[in-house]
């Protein structure tokens, strides 16, 4: 299934937070990368938005590195999705590899 295939969707942290610590499996070429979901949290709301604004961070393995951009993802029974992520700082986060933020205002 190509990325364009995937119809954008409003999604809310709730379905994230049960995610935390499992994997999901972002398309790519030549094979799905793997990203850890290691953090769902809310963002303050600054505006009137539908649903409340939130942030994820994901961790792919060290000899993983992804570039900006939108991916389609699945988890088990949830999606495909796409999901835009782009790298950031590890910020406090210990374990090796690359981290990737998404942000859904």
């Amino acid at each position: 299934m190509s990325i364009h295939d995937i119809a954008p969707r409003p999604m809310t942290l709730d379905e994230f937070v049960p995610m935390i610590g499992q994997i999901l499996l972002a398309d790519c070429n030549p094979s799905p990368a793997a990203l850890e979901l290691v953090s769902a949290k809310p963002l303050t709301n600054h505006g009137l938005t539908a649903r409340p604004p939130f942030h994820l961070v994901f961790r792919s393995a060290p000899e993983v590195l992804l570039l900006p951009g939108v991916y389609a993802m699945r988890c088990g029974e949830w999606g495909p999705d796409a999901i835009y992520i782009e790298q950031m700082a590890s910020l406090g986060f210990d374990a090796p590899g690359h981290y990737y933020q998404a942000v859904f205002n």
